[in-house]
């Protein structure tokens, strides 16, 4: 469809000239919308070298997007030569654009006079420092790494982020700021053996390549006056310079605009050739100017009446009219709603593109007009970024153990990790997890036991008791918690059972005015925001009273999936109650709903204490009469003079933050009613209850995208830093949260802000005020009277504000981390660059959480992190709400990962206790799959071979520890796969001690398939143990085909044992002359047992 438009435009009589002219002395007018974009889409299909040069970097942006769309990725590159927060992850860096001017490939390059005028890296230079790489050539090992090291490449253990190198032995990986991905280059001596791209967040190889160019970091190398040269020098002859309004360029750097006349140039204006002063008169006597009498898009202002008029006309009028989708999800919804405007028969002459432009235009000459579907519901656009850095640390990362961290033993309760430890049992030397306990005693855990062994995690500030070798207390604490674990869940499970059961109101398939209103969303909705609405709509429409949890980042648009459910109830005559945790929350909802929903003549009013007692009356009799739709508001809703006509929907916002007693009064409220649930750090009761399958759960992960992450940084109280951030955002036109612990110290605090930033307006907020003062005081900093709001938590929950986009938290040690997350997502709210500043105190007064806490909020900049930060939180702060307020106690005393080990066991369990006819069927088949999987049977192997993860492979321990824990817990023969792939993948060749690792738990997972227990290698003798519990071992007569097997391949070797609860066999393998062949031979064994 595409190719069609370009078709269209570029059969026009103004584009024939354009073809004619090769693209040289042409001065283009009348250019309205993104046709500049196929002005010089159609200039490149004669010239492969372009430079597109402009003073205004938003046009830039916009160009080089449109760009890309018309001629393919990539082939339109940005660069600005400087700084700008607002396209920081837009621009090509340095490197790639000098890359691009020295080479033979064709491209477009769009960049402003002051980056052409900047001093760079000699060419000659440039070109003698970039390293090429290929597949099977030859390159000096030490010579590569004393290049990356002279290019200011950082080592470090795991490559990350652009201009990080690692090494391991032979292999080498380098992420060069100018590929897209980190590669992994292999060495055979000084051969390159293989190059691959890895990802960065698993570590591993995704894709081979033949060749790579390692270019240095251009911004950082060394450029003295004798090696520089400005970046218009690299250009050549053969490039076609086209100037924005070359008068503005003229004026601003004459020394650039005098250097393009070595090349062939054209121009852009806003004016015509007579108008223009920089071109003398024999300069225009040789230039053709040319109007292109093209229209802006018409300003429909969501008005879908309008746009319907519209749309009629030009197809009278016999045109052609193009509407511009950004994806799949809004083209079928813009195409529905034009089916639903126009009807099937008036659809001809209306295309619609996947793929959006960022400006429409009307070009008369070709009878076409192109419409953005954004620029019609007055939506904010930015195309989606293709993501280049791997941002924020893993998940696995941040539990990564620690020596003295405290570890939880399934058998022997908690001990303190000591470290990897060599060991030697029987002979053979091993690498064992050595744990502390009680009395110092030890206990050396080994592969075999590792899967047994979990990192402690409860609520900080508790420090659980080790536990005594050899006592009885231990699993007495185990059996009491998953004994009330069990009523706990039992009576959830049984409760959620029976809404289950209950039939509620059936809402209607979406109308022509829900469509209307998706569409008016001035965001383009994210493919998690798409399929959240798309559930919560499935809900509504079945018989079920809908229960269901939205789990959003701040900012996700969560309110929009709460908007669009709430209009779908009142379209269907029901009220809609929208509960929020604080006053200033309530206001402000309010306006969002009432602003989203006014169109459509929707009745939304507020209770809060900003509202009279004469108000509150009003609206309670008009909530009782039906009159008032919407009804948004704090724990007053819940109040007993509360009567609604015909409630049925029910929205809670920002759950974490009610008590128990709100949630108590809720229960009755929700009996029948459909229940919409909004959080961004949900509390872990919350979470664990949906991934429970007790409740419907949605996540938004998806960053907007106009969004960027939020640049998060740990400082210490220091005048000069605060204040180079408040200035830098006053003056940028923007405000400030300056968040204290306190409200003592608010007072003070102002005084210093006024002192460092002397044009700063402070206002100050915490709870304790009346709430006229505190509607004042927000009402001050919403208009913009006041530029920096000193305050309490009090703006943790839901207060946005675009122009808001520097936040400081002071002591931000004292805050939780879910409190820290919801804090930090004030900011960030638009398209521009935002940060957050968590001040400390010295780091050496911090606790040991507090610097995990901080540390884990800082290195989840990016987006969409809130799902790992809420399960760190239950890392760090504990879970004491997972099922109820009286299980703290027993996290604190085993840890949170056996609680939730025993949790799972009895969930599954309680498909056995729960009657069948007490749970509707969808209940049973939730129970049914969490239990359907068979449990693995762990059997234990144990040999005199050496076996185990040598240093010289792999030298970083928590690596080590992490690989160990791994294949302790493998359960099938292509998760084992998997990570021999990844080792090779990731570290080389398999040593000898890890191919036996291998080929050890290869034994043991073909014997959990065929029914044993346990197995002894010593020397050339081999003891099986059968499962005494498995009586299909002998009522099939396996028993005896194993025997028979025995004696048929290894004669007068074999004996049978038995002792009171063990049956074994044991008999003789031949010599060997290396544990290799051994432990083939064993797994030969084996794998032919496991086929009898």
């Amino acid at each position: 469809m595409l190719s069609k438009l370009k078709n269209k435009i570029f059969a026009s009589p103004e584009f024939k000239i354009i073809n004619a002219q090769s693209g040289k002395d042409l001065f283009f007018t009348g250019l309205r919308g993104s046709l500049p974009a196929f002005v010089i889409a159609a200039l490149f299909e004669q010239n492969k070298k372009i430079i597109f040069c402009s003073n205004d970097h938003n046009r830039l942006f916009k160009l080089k997007d449109d760009l890309n769309l018309l001629t393919g990725e990539d082939t339109a590159g940005l660069y600005l030569g400087e700084f700008d927060e607002e396209f920081e992850s837009e621009v090509n860096t340095l490197s790639g654009t000098l890359k691009k001017l020295t080479g033979e490939e064709s491209y477009i390059i769009v960049t402003s006079p002051a980056a052409l005028n900047k001093n760079v890296i000699a060419e000659d230079s440039f070109r003698k420092n970039t390293i090429l790489l290929s597949k099977n050539g030859e390159y000096l090992f030490d010579e590569l790494l004393g290049k990356l090291k002279s290019f200011n490449f950082t080592k470090k253990k795991i490559v990350e982020e652009e201009n990080d190198y690692a090494v391991r032995g032979g292999i080498i990986d380098i992420f060069p700021e100018n590929l897209n991905q980190p590669v992994r280059i292999e060495f055979f001596g000084d051969t390159v053996e293989s190059i691959r791209e890895f990802d960065p967040a698993t570590q591993r190889s995704i894709a081979r390549l033949d060749s790579i160019e390692i270019l240095p970091s251009a911004e950082s190398m060394q450029t003295d006056d004798d090696s520089t040269e400005k970046l218009i020098d690299y250009i050549k002859n053969d490039t076609l310079f086209l100037l924005d309004e070359p008068d503005l360029i003229k004026e601003d750097l004459p020394e650039i605009y005098y250097k393009t006349i070595n090349f062939k140039r054209s121009y852009f204006s806003g004016f015509p050739l007579v108008k223009n002063e920089s071109l003398g008169e024999s300069e225009k006597s040789v230039i053709t100017e040319l109007f292109l009498d093209s229209k802006s898009q018409p300003s429909f202002n969501s008005n879908t009446k309008m746009f319907a008029e519209n749309l009629k006309e030009m197809n009278s009028a016999e045109y052609t009219v193009f509407i511009s989708c950004t994806d799949d999800y809004q083209l079928n919804r813009t195409r529905e709603l034009v089916e639903d405007l126009l009807g099937n028969d008036e659809l001809t002459g209306i295309e619609f593109l996947n793929g959006s432009l960022h400006e429409g235009f009307i070009m008369p000459s070709a009878r076409t007009a192109v419409y953005t579907e954004h620029q019609v519901f007055g939506r904010y656009f930015r195309p989606a970024k293709r993501k280049r850095k791997f941002g924020g640390i893993t998940f696995k990362e941040l539990s990564t153990v620690n020596y003295g961290d405290f570890m939880v033993h399934q058998n022997f309760g908690i001990g303190k990790y000591a470290g990897l430890k060599k060991i030697v049992t029987g002979g053979v030397e091993q690498e064992a997890v050595k744990l502390l306990y009680k009395d110092n005693d030890m206990v050396f855990v080994n592969l075999n036991s590792l899967n047994m062994i979990k990192k402690f995690s409860a609520q900080e500030g508790v420090t659980p008791k080790l536990n005594k070798l050899g006592g009885s207390e231990w699993e007495r604490i185990k059996q009491k918690t998953k004994k009330k674990i069990q009523e706990i869940a039992r009576d959830l499970i049984l409760l959620y059972s029976k809404r289950k059961s209950q039939k509620g109101f059936r809402f209607s398939p979406d109308s022509i005015w829900q469509k209307e209103l998706e569409a008016s969303f001035m965001y383009e909705d994210t493919i998690d925001q798409a399929s959240a609405t798309e559930a919560v709509k499935r809900d509504m429409e079945s018989e079920n009273p809908m229960d269901r949890l939205v789990c959003g980042d701040v900012g996700f648009g969560k309110t929009e999936v709460a908007v669009r459910a709430a209009f779908k109830a009142v379209v269907d005559n029901k009220q809609v109650a929208v509960l929020v945790p604080t006053t200033i929350l309530a206001e402000q909802h309010y306006n969002t709903f009432k602003d989203r929903l006014t169109t459509w003549a929707t009745e939304v009013d507020h209770l809060s204490r900003f509202k009279t007692k004469k108000e509150q009356k009003e609206i309670l009799e008009k909530l009782e009469n039906g009159k008032i739709n919407i009804i948004i508001g704090t724990h007053r809703l819940l109040s007993k003079d509360i009567h609604f006509k015909d409630l049925g929907l029910l929205i809670i916002d920002e759950e974490q933050r009610f008590g128990v007693k709100a949630k108590e009064k809720l229960k009755f409220l929700r009996e029948n009613v459909d229940v919409l649930t909004l959080t961004a750090t949900p509390i872990p009761r919350t979470l664990n209850f949906s991934l429970l399958g007790a409740r419907d759960l949605s996540i938004i992960n998806t960053p907007p995208k106009n969004r960027q992450p939020i640049h998060t940084e740990i400082i210490n109280f220091d005048k000069k830093v605060l204040g180079n951030a408040i200035s830098r955002e006053l003056q940028r036109g923007g405000q400030v949260y300056f968040v204290n612990d306190k409200i003592a110290k608010l007072d003070e605090l102002a005084e210093i802000i006024e002192e460092i930033v002397p044009y700063a307006k402070v206002s100050i907020a915490h709870g304790q005020m009346s709430p006229a003062q505190l509607e004042n005081v927000m009402m001050r900093f919403l208009e913009k009277r006041s530029n920096v709001l000193l305050c309490t938590k009090i703006i943790e929950s839901g207060l946005d504000i675009p122009s808001v986009n520097t936040i400081i938290i002071n002591r931000a040690d004292n805050f939780g981390l879910a409190e820290l997350y919801q804090l930090r997502g004030r900011v960030g709210r638009s398209n521009i660059k935002s940060y957050a500043f968590l001040v400390t105190p010295p780091q050496s007064s911090l606790t040991k959480q507090a610097i995990r806490r901080l540390h884990a909020l800082e290195e989840f900049s990016e987006l969409g992190s809130g799902m790992n930060l809420a399960l760190k939180d239950l890392e760090i702060r504990g879970a004491g709400n997972l099922l109820g307020k009286e299980q703290s106690g027993f996290i604190g005393e085993i840890g949170f990962d056996m609680y939730m080990q025993l949790l799972d066991e009895a969930v599954t369990e309680l498909k056995e206790t729960i009657p069948a006819e007490s749970l509707p069927a969808e209940t049973i088949q939730q129970l049914t799959q969490k239990s359907a999987k068979p449990a693995f049977k762990d059997v234990l192997v144990e040999s005199d071979i050496s076996m185990f993860l040598p240093e010289n492979y792999i030298d970083d321990e928590n690596t080590r520890l992490d690989i160990y824990q791994r294949l302790s817990n493998v359960t099938s023969q292509a998760e084992l796969d998997e990570i021999k792939l990844e080792l090779i993948d990731r570290f080389g060749k398999l040593p000898d001690e890890v191919i036996s690792l291998i080929d050890h738990i290869e034994i043991k997972l073909i014997l959990s398939t065929a029914g044993f227990d346990k197995m002894n290698v010593t020397g050339s003798v081999v003891e099986l143990f059968f499962d005494m519990n498995n009586e299909n071992i002998f009522s099939s007569g396996y028993f005896e085909k194993v025997l028979g097997y025995i004696n048929d391949n290894y004669k007068n070797t074999s004996r049978v044992k038995q002792g009171k609860q063990s049956l074994s066999v044991q008999f003789r393998i031949p010599q060997h002359h290396n544990s290799a062949e051994k432990l083939q031979e064993i797994r030969g064994f084996v794998a032919n047992l496991a086929n009898l």
